[in-house]
């Protein structure tokens, strides 16, 4: 019973974590910004995003709730082991670097770190992914790149290739998931 409370309490805090990083990422650029076109861009954008990720914590914590013990347990490991809440709560020390663009890269780079751990906890509680969920994490990396890249050419370009490296990773990922399940079953059958 103690194990379920500590996986409620991680995910619980994993879920709060998603929904305030649109809000501290959108704040600290327009803090740090200094042209108004630019300013208007990430206030054009961010109530959307803010709203992706509250409605992606929504969806994830449904998913919980419907989720088997087996899979709450291993939600609650993963969360454990993978450290992302830590991750998010140090990103506070990246923010006043988000002017710059090895600042921005870098809480870009926790990003796409977190989107990949909810895809992770979303096959733990073992559902089909949904197939609007590449849409969106697509789209909010598009976001992302608009509000990070501002009026430079040059930062947009550096998004761009970055987010296709971002995918490059995710489909080794995916293959490498496949292959292995496929040997596993191969030295299941030879079991027989």
């Amino acid at each position: 019973m103690e194990k379920e409370q500590k996986t409620e309490n991680l995910l619980q805090e994993f879920l709060r974590k998603i929904e305030s990083l649109p809000v501290e990422i959108t704040e600290n650029l327009l803090k740090y910004s200094n042209d108004e076109d630019e300013k208007n861009i990430i206030n054009t954008f961010a109530p959307t995003l803010k709203n992706q990720f509250k409605e992606l914590s929504l969806f994830i914590n449904e998913q919980s709730m419907k989720g088997t013990r087996q899979g709450n347990s291993d939600v609650e490991q993963f969360l454990k082991i993978a450290s992302p809440n830590q991750m998010m709560s140090n990103m506070k020390i990246a923010l006043p670097s988000i002017g710059s663009i090895v600042g921005k890269l870098g809480i870009d780079g926790i990003v796409k770190e977190i989107k990949k751990i909810i895809k992770e906890i979303l096959g733990l509680f073992g559902i089909n992914l949904p197939k609007w969920i590449d849409g969106l994490l697509t789209l909010i990396d598009e976001i992302l790149n608009i509000i990070f890249g501002g009026g430079s050419a040059k930062m947009r370009i550096a998004m761009s290739q970055i987010e296709q490296h971002y995918l490059a990773e995710l489909t080794q990922l995916a293959k490498l998931k496949k292959a292995t399940k496929e040997l596993s079953n191969d030295e299941e059958n030879d079991e027989l």
